[in-house]
């Protein structure tokens, strides 16, 4: 029984559960996410506008209003969700996303080198030597080399010329490469161990409708 104002649950059979619903859903996810965050939230499928309209209705079916008239509560209402959503709706979508609690580390790391060499060496070498010796029976006379070589008139002779010329070319060239692909995935730097972990990640799952629900207490009496 309403002290001093009226129980919602009244205010519904006057307008229709769907009418008071309405008003908790009087706001647009794109004011405030972008289509792909709210792409990711409606992928998820654990949250949508109607499921949270539903749990306030239901949390408060006994509460009175907090405002004189429906009517005011209507407006209030609309009011609230749309400021607390500009708060919320970002954490729908980081609660939305999914990842794996048990890895905070994973990348991939590829390295990749080719190295040359090239070197040469050109060398020429060019020896000349020459002998002469000449015995003479009659060294009166006056002989020469060219004489000497072609054997005329000592009486003995020996003679040498040799030439010798030493080219060298040398050319050495390699290359050679070298490449790894690292992969790292897993746990690096957290101590906790694996439940751990789950259960942070399960807590960082916010209530959001808990908390939407326990804001919005302001609208109704703190009696019921």
């Amino acid at each position: 029984m309403a002290r001093y104002t009226i129980e919602l649950r009244h205010v519904i059979d006057m307008f229709g559960e769907a009418k008071v619903k309405s008003w908790f859903m009087d706001y647009d996810l794109s004011d405030y996410l972008t289509d792909e965050e709210i792409a990711v939230i409606t992928a998820r499928g654990v949250w949508s506008k109607d499921k949270l309209a539903q749990a306030i209705i239901d949390h408060y079916y006994m509460y009175e209003i907090g405002l004189e008239t429906p009517g005011l509560f209507a407006h209030q209402a609309k009011v609230f969700m749309r400021e607390i959503m500009e708060e919320k709706a970002p954490l729908l979508y980081s609660a939305a996303i999914k990842y794996d609690p048990l890895v905070n580390v994973d990348y991939t790391e590829s390295f990749d080198r080719t190295s040359g060499n090239q070197s040469s060496s050109n060398s020429t070498s060019t020896n000349n030597g020459s002998g002469l010796s000449v015995s003479s029976d009659t060294p009166q006379g006056q002989i020469s080399k060219t004489a000497i070589l072609s054997g005329e008139y000592a009486s003995s002779t020996s003679a040498n010329e040799t030439e010798n010329t030493v080219k060298d070319n040398t050319t050495t060239s390699g290359t050679g490469s070298e490449e790894y692909t690292k992969h790292v995935k897993g746990n690096s730097g957290v101590s906790a161990t694996a439940q751990k972990m789950i259960q942070q990640y399960r807590e960082n799952i916010i209530m959001i409708n808990r908390d939407i629900i326990k804001d919005i207490n302001i609208l109704f009496l703190g009696v019921y």
